[in-house]
């Protein structure tokens, strides 16, 4: 059995069992006034590390949101310092995280639907969970799953769930400490620099497929899209889903 995570002062840990969805688990407690800023559900699940943390904004949900794309960076960061030389760890915009182009993880965000664009969220839960290692099923029939991956496949046999989300509780927290005092833009390089390139990128948000070349990311991490209409750009509310 892996040692429990040990996380920074600013966060309080909260052990989820193993069959259990942090981020569902955080959302129904947050929900209830039973969490608050700063308290970060785990799991205890080897096979992934999984966590959630609760954010209480003091700014608008436009701004708030940029959140997911900067736990994205940190993740990035997390497994850059302690991951192998030769992970190539990306992303696909909007929340889909990359090991050597295998589909390994993502984040999540989830805000109360009555909340706007405009308004401040009263709380907002943002999740991740990146795969340790492959079911057997998949493991030992890889093309069932031919784009999923896990950190143990890309050569990261050296790393456990916990050591993983230490290092992105302590990457998250310096990265927000960043934000506060610069906004996204001290991410946005980052945030850019490790995204997938490919020659057409689809996104399918709700019921409407976009498809395009990607030529750049906006200064709050939306997606600038070309086709052959043009270059527009899909908000990073639209492509979590969020709020119009």
């Amino acid at each position: 059995m892996l040692p429990d995570p040990e996380f920074p002062p600013l966060l309080s840990g909260h052990a989820v069992a193993a069959a259990e969805d942090p981020f569902e688990v955080a959302i129904q407690a947050a929900g209830k006034g039973e969490l608050a800023a700063g308290d970060l559900c785990w799991s205890r699940a080897e096979t992934h590390a999984r966590a959630a943390i609760v954010l209480e904004p003091e700014c608008s949900l436009s701004r708030a949101i940029q959140m997911a794309p900067l736990l994205m960076v940190a993740i990035g960061d997390a497994l850059g310092a302690i991951g192998p030389p030769n992970l190539a760890f990306m992303y696909r915009w909007p929340a889909t995280l990359l090991a050597n182009g295998g589909e390994v993880g993502e984040v999540m965000l989830h805000v109360p639907e009555s909340v706007g664009l405009d308004d401040t969220p009263g709380f907002m839960v943002l999740g991740f969970s990146i795969a340790m290692s492959l079911p057997a099923d998949i493991h030992d029939a890889p093309g069932l799953a031919r784009h999923a991956t896990a950190l143990f496949e890309e050569g990261c046999g050296e790393l456990d769930r916990t050591q993983v989300l230490e290092a992105v509780a302590r990457h998250f927290l310096s990265w927000v400490d960043a934000w506060e005092h610069d906004g996204f833009g001290a991410a946005h390089a980052d945030f850019l620099g490790r995204m997938q390139p490919v020659d057409k990128l689809v996104v399918v948000i709700g019921p409407d497929t976009h498809e395009g070349r990607m030529v750049g990311i906006d200064e709050d991490g939306g997606l600038l899209l070309e086709d052959a209409d043009g270059v527009r750009g899909l908000s990073i509310a639209q492509g979590l889903g969020i709020a119009g």
